[in-house]
């Protein structure tokens, strides 16, 4: 990942947290997501009766083949042939099943952004794994032909955590890595693991990495080389990690060559007690 130039030391408020939270996704993310949910609804139900329609409008199809008398027979293949008949039987139903994926996929999306949108800091059960799966969700359009994205996830039991927290910890690390990776051949290696009293996520890139001197300045507040940041992506993200009983530390990746950073919660702890 990309090292950070500006550095101001100031104290973050609330306000500041929030900000940096909304600028995430865009401060109508909730009202977006709420109006994507009625259409999406209909449309996965309409994709679901349109299916068994399809599969009895075959059934009889098939059965007319059998009735059609022999003065019409001839006529009947030739339509058949001239409307491709033969391949449209036979896609229909796997066009169904690819576009109510495609609705599936916009559910849960919409209800990740939900999630990461939320400001209250009610705590739930959930696994890191499922964390990221989430954040991999919202980042779908930017990383899908971005980069090469190995996976390696061995997290799957729950902890207590505020989940809005943990996403967006991922989602800022998943942004730094994109932007730090080459234009081509940028690769991303997330693993995680986990024992009974914490789990890790550990993000690596192909990015230039980040120089041993700054590697904890880029926590700071305000520390920043984007001319529309503000500097309180990764310190918010470890002031999170902190509040779940964990840390974040920045090294470099050594298979990938660029920045490693790993991740440890344990479970949610107002006051932030590592």
């Amino acid at each position: 990942m990309a090292a950070n130039s500006s550095h101001h030391n100031q104290p973050v408020d609330d306000t500041s947290i929030q900000h940096e939270r909304m600028a995430t996704l865009g401060t109508l993310t909730a009202g977006i997501a709420h109006e994507l949910n009625n259409p999406i609804g209909y449309i996965s139900s309409n994709l679901n009766t349109l299916r068994r329609y399809i599969i009895s409008m075959q059934a009889l199809l098939n059965q007319a083949d059998t009735w059609i008398d022999p003065v019409h027979r001839a006529a009947w293949a030739q339509m058949q042939q001239t409307e491709r008949w033969s391949t449209v039987r036979a896609d229909l139903i796997d066009v169904i099943d690819e576009t109510r994926q495609g609705a599936d996929h916009l559910k849960n999306v919409v209800g990740d952004l939900k999630t990461l949108a939320r400001t209250s800091k009610t705590t739930e059960h959930a696994s890191l794994d499922s964390c990221v799966v989430s954040a991999l969700t919202v980042l779908s359009h930017v990383v899908r032909h971005r980069c090469v994205i190995e996976k390696n996830l061995a997290a799957p039991g729950e902890r207590t955590l505020i989940r809005s927290h943990i996403l967006q910890i991922i989602i800022n690390l998943l942004h730094n890595a994109c932007d730090a990776i080459p234009v081509s051949g940028g690769r991303l290696c997330l693993t995680s693991h986990q024992t009974d009293d914490h789990s890790v996520i550990i993000v690596e890139d192909n990015g230039p990495g980040i120089p041993d001197q700054l590697r904890h300045t880029i926590f700071d507040d305000f520390y920043t080389t984007k001319a529309t940041g503000n500097g309180l992506g990764l310190a918010l993200a470890r002031r999170f990690a902190k509040q779940h009983g964990g840390d974040i530390i920045c090294d470099q990746s050594p298979t990938l060559k660029g920045a490693r950073f790993t991740v440890t919660i344990r479970d949610y702890d107002p006051l932030g007690r590592a």
